[in-house]
């Protein structure tokens, strides 16, 4: 999904952009909201990461209109300490409570060295990049992962007879700044393969690489709890707010640490120089790659070139967005 595709059309990030945030508020999303959460799914396009981009837009502006999530949602910090804020998303997309809860552990991890920001009752909060992203621009390091309130996973979830290889898809990020090369950034979903690799090929692999699977369901499992019963998911008033908002049945966690906690934030800066680098120059690339790269410096080379020559938006994506444009009443800057 998220290699470059191969029919696509170059659209300046600007317009993408804009267009985003008119069709969020023709479909009656708060001004706010809309324009944050424009500039967040055109900067997964930047990075490349075009299954949380833009192409989210006609999904999203749908859901909207027929209040499967709250279009104007009241904010609210309803929980906090020196290092944990908790802030209440009242049924609306996760991007802006959660990027509230962002910015504020930001502010008491500088402060107390690391803090706890979370937010609940939510709909979809998108690539977990976009908050520890926002760390690092902070001078910090992060983790951050969305879970749901278990009866969309657990007992009474609809899940009998699927395969447990498959459970969940939950994004997850690890982001360390650096000085000179790009950054460290881990941004990815637990499961160990994407949700449209399925069929006999796929399930063959489960005999052949047992552990991994394992490993993904264990990894789905903690980031469910993490996100969702952990920050308050799991009890009688998110049930009631997802039957109210059917799309927000979701929490979002993050940890954000100072950077220099442990140890000067110069030291820490280049010492993940020294792993990006070296994994570049010393190893061998996976087969079927040109080189070898840790996770980040893909990223931020697309988003160099895109910023420059465009984004390149596959014309099926083009397609559903002039559709979702019509429906809303927005014509794009690119016709």
């Amino acid at each position: 999904m998220n290699r470059p595709p191969e029919k696509a059309k170059s659209i300046p990030a600007a317009q993408l952009q804009a267009f985003a945030a008119a069709c969020f508020k023709a479909a009656g999303m708060r001004t706010d909201h809309a324009d944050q959460l424009a500039q967040l799914l055109t900067n997964s396009d930047l990075r490349g990461v075009r299954s949380h981009g833009t192409r989210q837009v006609p999904g999203y502006s749908r859901g909207l209109r027929e209040k499967h999530v709250n279009p104007d949602p009241q904010l609210a910090v309803v929980q906090e300490t020196d290092t944990t804020v908790l802030v209440e998303g009242d049924g609306g997309l996760g991007y802006a409570p959660m990027m509230m809860a962002t910015e504020l552990a930001i502010i008491k991890a500088k402060a107390k060295g690391v803090a706890l920001g979370a937010a609940r009752h939510l709909g979809h909060y998108g690539s977990a990049g976009h908050y520890v992203r926002r760390a690092m621009e902070e001078g910090c390091t992060a983790f951050s992962v969305q879970g749901h309130h278990p009866s969309g996973f657990g007992e009474g979830g609809g899940n009998k007879g699927q395969q447990s290889a498959y459970w969940g898809n939950p994004p997850i990020c690890f982001g360390l700044p650096s000085e000179e090369e790009p950054p460290l950034v881990l941004d990815a979903a637990t499961c160990i393969l994407a949700d449209y690799q399925r069929g006999p090929q796929f399930d063959a692999l489960q005999e052949l690489i047992p552990a991994a699977f394992f490993k993904s369901m264990g990894y789905t499992g903690v980031a469910m709890a993490l996100g969702g019963t952990f920050v308050g998911m799991s009890n009688a008033r998110a049930a009631a707010i997802s039957e109210q908002w059917p799309g927000a049945r979701g929490g979002g966690l993050i940890i954000v640490m100072n950077l220099g906690v442990f140890a000067p934030p110069e030291e820490v800066r280049a010492g993940v120089d020294l792993l990006v680098r070296g994994v570049r120059q010393t190893m061998e690339p996976v087969r079927g790659y040109p080189e070898a790269t840790l996770p980040g410096t893909i990223e931020y080379r697309k988003e160099q070139e895109y910023r420059k020559n465009g984004i390149p938006v596959a014309i099926e994506d083009l397609e559903s967005l002039e559709k979702a444009g019509l429906e809303f009443g927005v014509r794009p800057g690119w016709l």
